[in-house]
């Protein structure tokens, strides 16, 4: 009962109540942000951008990384974007594309009524214009809580490539995460997935691709099921997302197909 409870609770925190979307040339193309909003929302910069691209027949999905630097992005003609920046957003190093939440949130007066959240549609709109794929959903995972999400799932089976760091830059190397096959926590998982220390962002958005991978190959309905209760207390809060109810089921029928086969 306090199982089916949590699950409920975790669904109406969770996911929108609204119309699903259709597909787009027969695929979900779903934008996946990972943000830090420690410092309150506004201030979340999405540090990982990749879009999930999924065959709704067969499952197949493909995922495209995009650098969080990327600048020079001119947006499709007729979206918001392009009427509030005819020119793009391309004015040198101060306009990167993990720079476009926080201006999109100084600037929310400019956007048309009604829009939830006017970061997201900034994001989701530069995305479309560097992918020239329609995105029919986003999810937003707040980085720290992700931690207790993978501690939820009881950990992640991961094959660290090199030796990694945890802490560096402005602060001194704590730690590392030692190269080989490993069970990362959910602290971890995390720093591997963001270490910065040594690494250039290619190699980093490597790093978040294979955390991602893994918890794809990792969570498997019986997981889920053993854990449900960890598992919706640790969403709640952690995910956003305009992933309506009503389409839970076919995704999750989707997701399982896309689980058997190899993510490119």
């Amino acid at each position: 009962g306090a199982s089916v409870s949590a699950g409920r609770h975790a669904l109406s925190a969770v996911f929108a109540d609204g119309p699903a979307s259709g597909t787009s040339h027969g695929r979900y193309n779903i934008l996946l942000l990972g943000g830090d909003s420690g410092s309150g929302r506004e201030g979340t910069r999405p540090d990982s951008i990749q879009l999930v691209s999924i065959d709704a027949r067969t499952g197949r999905a493909a995922t495209f990384g995009f650098a969080r630097d990327t600048a020079n992005i001119v947006f499709e003609p007729g979206s918001v974007m392009a009427g509030l920046m005819p020119e793009g957003w391309t004015c040198g190093d101060e306009c990167l594309l993990n720079g476009l939440y926080t201006w999109a949130h100084d600037h929310a007066d400019q956007f048309p009524d009604g829009i939830a959240d006017p970061g997201i549609l900034a994001t989701r709109e530069a995305v479309e214009a560097l992918s020239g794929l329609e995105i029919q959903y986003y999810a937003l995972v707040d980085m720290n809580g992700f931690r207790s999400l993978i501690d939820a799932l009881g950990g992640l089976e991961i094959t660290v490539m090199r030796r990694t760091p945890i802490g560096g830059g402005s602060s001194k190397i704590l730690d590392w995460i030692e190269p080989g096959k490993q069970q990362l926590d959910g602290y971890h998982a995390l720093w591997y997935a963001r270490s910065r220390e040594g690494s250039s962002n290619y190699e980093r958005m490597a790093r978040q691709r294979c955390v991602m991978s893994s918890m794809v190959d990792q969570v498997d309905p019986r997981t889920i099921a053993l854990r449900f209760g960890d598992i919706a207390a640790a969403s709640t809060g952690v995910l956003r997302t305009d992933i309506p109810q009503t389409e839970l089921g076919t995704l999750a029928e989707l997701a399982m197909k896309t689980r058997s086969q190899k993510i490119t």
